[in-house]
């Protein structure tokens, strides 16, 4: 994984001034092609980018299945894809927040009698940091892990929203049954990101950080468990509660 940072001379100011290397999360940005129409432009990190496309195009509804995906090809600064249908992709009417969100979508309504323990919480976001090897060096990227069964999966990206899509692809990929499922992952809840969460079934999201109202009340609607604010031993609940025995 060399690809997703990179050595450069800094100085660093603390107490002594010191000339020294640090190492940087590389980002590029690569235009995703569909069945030879472009469906958008992304900033993200050089690596498990078939995760990505499956996962992006899972969860924005672009596809219902990894067999609606017959080719994925990098050819830097593209990533070109051609579907199964073969017919152009038309976008949907777009608005931007930190990651993309489709205005007309209809909310998914996501059914699952998945119960998590509060212990079980607790150690898979643990784990998470553990296994977040880039973070660990640069501080530079978001890190998403999919719990479900026996599975662990951890994907890294520069864009919080792009973790959450590989992790998806990874796990379509590994036929996990996303509706006993959750995802453990950096960075805040805003709409966009829960709607991912919704358009795969995915009950549960678990993070450090805080949510927006408008992330809350997609969560709500849906009926996906949101929590935020996990660290020390703590955490809030904030949307759809029964799912997590304390």
């Amino acid at each position: 994984m060399d690809e997703m940072f990179k050595k450069v001379k800094i100085i660093k100011v603390s107490k002594d001034v010191q000339d020294i290397e640090d190492m940087v999360a590389v980002d590029i940005k690569m235009k995703l092609m569909v069945n030879g129409s472009k469906l958008g432009e992304f900033y993200l990190s050089p690596h498990d980018l078939d995760d990505f496309v499956i996962g992006y195009l899972l969860d924005e509804r672009y596809i219902k299945a990894i067999k609606d995906v017959k080719n994925i090809k990098v050819n830097t600064p593209n990533i070109e894809v051609e579907l199964t249908n073969n017919r152009p992709v038309e976008k949907d009417n777009l608005a931007c927040y930190d990651g993309w969100i489709h205005q007309d979508q209809d909310l998914v309504k996501v059914t699952s009698d998945l119960k998590v323990k509060r212990k079980k919480i607790m150690d898979s976001f643990d784990l998470l940091i553990k296994k977040a090897e880039i973070w660990s060096k640069t501080g530079g990227t978001h890190v998403a892990a999919l719990v479900g069964g026996d599975q662990f999966i951890v994907r890294e990206d520069v864009s919080r929203h792009v973790a959450v899509d590989k992790v998806i692809g990874a796990g379509l990929k590994a036929k996990i049954d996303f509706s006993e499922s959750f995802i453990a992952c950096s960075g805040r809840i805003p709409p966009d990101r829960v709607m991912k969460l919704a358009n795969v079934g995915i009950p549960i999201m678990v993070t450090k950080a805080a949510p927006t109202v408008e992330g809350l009340a997609i969560g709500e609607k849906s009926g996906i468990t949101l929590i935020g604010f996990l660290r020390d031993g703590r955490f809030n609940i904030y949307t759809h509660p029964h799912r997590i025995i304390l």
